[in-house]
């Protein structure tokens, strides 16, 4: 009996020996499959620097850039270039795969121009140990493959060559994506970039600003149209602030510190001439976590252009901003100030004085489903008409256009009274001015104005609101 149980530890033991030798074998063979591929992949590369060393400039058709440490930049300027944008540049040409070299004699014959049409299609990368040129020819008709001229060491060679790089195409069929031009046209367009393209447009790209953090301490900022005033994103007030009774839109405060953190330009003016802004349109004096202070300030004009140009105190670029991002610049203080005044629950009661005098007070329950319920036994639930109060609390939800405080006296107030309302504990009265229905907060003392054109969001009728009494 010992002996057998021996016998099978023995053989379990054996049994593990051959698995982890067999594992080790498998892995031994993947991992040298996958070097073989990958030294495969190399020497099928289009841009294989195998001996040559790093890139240290680049020219095309209308490319002219050159590698300093670990940054690119604009030969004539000195502009530094962007890194996702040369990334994809680099994915792109890294992608280009020689299938087939041609035969130099049967090219020879038949003639260079028939692969090669326009010798201009032309871009030459520069290493530390020679360099290379490619131009390209013509794609083939009946598949995505396309003719290639390669010159390096003063040899020339003329290649098929397919692209590998992401497809950015969509295909009905597997005969469409076969003969698809989508790839070699794109080649097509990268050999016509130009430096501007690779152009780093962003006005916080040396501070490296990440949306998801506090980057800004506070900002003051003033416009044309609006008086100065500043915002604090320590403790997220403003100053001005508020008038009671009107909370902060933290929603609001979100998307403006996304929009600064990310701010670039449509396109950008290097080096500038400041001299050729003109008509200041708004500025913001900023300062960061890290106690930097500069200025970003939009003019109107540069030279004889029109539109929006920032100039700021950290660089001498100018950049032309979209007319939507642009809009950041012109926000006012009440932006960052939610102009609501609503019920903060969702069951309280609501009592409402209408246009006629006539009170009633009910219970609402704004939760999935909108239900107004009776307070007496005056009227049932299906004798109230839930979707006019639904109508009425929506407009008490929406967003006012701006606030200030009640400047209106007693006797005016009641002339232009329509309606007024009561929920938790606060007293309002709405009252109604050209195309305006303006909500005031009596005991605050503020008055938030909606703009509703002719037709009120909501009746003021008491007859609208019930079908009638309960029988």
């Amino acid at each position: 009996m010992m002996k057998d149980k021996i016998l099978k530890h023995k053989n379990l033991a054996l049994f593990i020996l051959l698995v982890i030798a067999l594992a080790g074998t498998y892995i031994f063979e993947e991992r040298s499959n996958k070097i073989k591929e990958a030294a495969e992949a190399k020497k099928n590369a289009l841009l294989n620097s195998e001996g040559l060393g790093e890139i240290t400039s680049i020219q095309g058709i209308k490319l002219n850039f050159e590698r300093r440490g670990g940054f690119y930049y604009d030969k004539e300027n000195n502009m530094r270039l962007r890194e996702e944008r040369l990334n994809e540049f680099f994915t792109i040409l890294g992608g280009l795969k020689v299938k087939t070299f041609l035969n130099q004699a049967e090219v020879a014959k038949v003639g260079e121009s028939f692969y090669i049409p326009d010798p201009s299609m032309k871009m030459t990368f520069h290493f530390d140990k020679g360099q290379m040129t490619f131009i390209l020819g013509k794609k083939l008709d009946y598949d995505q493959t396309f003719y290639m001229q390669v010159v390096r060491d003063n040899k020339s060679q003329i290649v098929i060559v397919s692209d590998e790089s992401p497809d950015p195409g969509v295909y009905e069929s597997d005969d469409q994506y076969r003969r698809s031009d989508v790839k070699f046209k794109r080649l097509q367009v990268v050999f016509f970039l130009t430096n501007k393209y690779f152009y780093d447009t962003r006005v916080f790209k040396d501070f490296s600003y990440p949306e998801d953090k506090i980057n800004f301490e506070t900002i003051r900022i003033s416009t044309f149209r609006n008086k100065a005033y500043s915002i604090s994103f320590k403790d997220s007030t403003t100053k001005p602030a508020p008038p009671k009774g009107i909370e902060y839109f933290d929603e609001n405060w979100v998307s403006f510190h996304q929009f600064l953190s990310k701010l670039e330009g449509k396109s950008i003016y290097y080096p500038a001439n400041p001299a050729l802004l003109d008509e200041i349109l708004s500025q913001f004096e900023v300062v960061d976590r890290e106690n930097r202070k500069y200025t970003l300030t939009v003019y109107k004009k540069y030279g004889e252009e029109n539109g929006y140009f920032l100039k700021t105190s950290l660089d001498n670029i100018v950049y032309q901003l979209k007319p939507e991002d642009a809009q950041y610049f012109f926000v006012n203080v009440q932006d960052f100030w939610r102009k609501v005044i609503a019920p903060k629950e969702k069951s309280y009661n609501l009592s409402v004085t209408f246009y006629d005098g006539k009170t009633e007070t009910v219970k609402v329950e704004d939760k999935e489903l909108f239900k107004v319920l009776p307070t007496n036994n005056k009227y049932t639930e299906a004798s109230i008409r839930a979707l006019e109060f639904k109508r009425l609390i929506e407009f008490f939800k929406m967003e006012g256009n701006h606030v200030n405080d009640l400047d209106i006296s007693p006797t005016d107030l009641l002339k232009k009274n329509i309606l007024r309302v009561q929920f938790d504990n606060r007293h309002l009265s709405v009252i109604l001015e050209e195309n305006e229905a303006i909500i005031v907060d009596l005991d605050n003392k503020v008055m938030v104005h909606h703009l509703v054109g002719e037709k009120l969001p909501f009746s003021i009728r008491y007859e609208d609101y019930f079908v009638g009494p309960k029988k």
